[in-house]
């Protein structure tokens, strides 16, 4: 794992791949810097998934030209706010509950299902230093 509060994670993420980049990125956060960074560690003919939302910078959002290898990069970026809805929302349930994705290395906070005002409040406010919040149905 990668922790960009002790590196620069787009330098460590090429460190680790030899400089070759990784086959696929996921921009979850919703910033700029992680946009642009998700296209910098993502190799030639590699995915770049943006489920970030972006909608709090009344900017246009861009793609990075360099990165992007000037558009000669064969680089496949996809977009969307949770793509399918309910149906894909309980295939990555589904994948959680198996235990063939863990969710908690890219979560910062976890809350039961009863604190989940609270999580929302402190992700609106970015207290505590929040990014992604794990709610717990259980």
């Amino acid at each position: 794992m990668v922790d960009h509060t002790l590196c620069d994670p787009v330098a460590r993420i090429m460190e680790l791949t030899d400089g070759h980049g990784v086959d696929a990125a996921i921009e979850a956060l919703g910033s700029r810097q992680t946009w642009e960074a998700a296209f910098r560690v993502t190799k030639p003919g590699g995915r770049i998934s943006n489920v970030g939302y972006h909608g709090e910078d009344p900017e246009p959002l861009e793609i990075p030209l360099e990165p992007f290898g000037y558009g000669m990069s064969d680089k496949q970026v996809y977009a969307g706010l949770n793509r399918g809805g309910r149906d894909w929302l309980n295939r990555l349930f589904r994948l959680m509950r198996t235990g063939k994705v863990d969710p908690t290395p890219m979560t910062t906070h976890e809350f039961r299902f009863d604190e989940i005002v609270k999580a929302f409040r402190m992700m609106e406010f970015k207290e505590d230093g929040i990014i992604k919040p794990l709610i717990h149905f259980d």
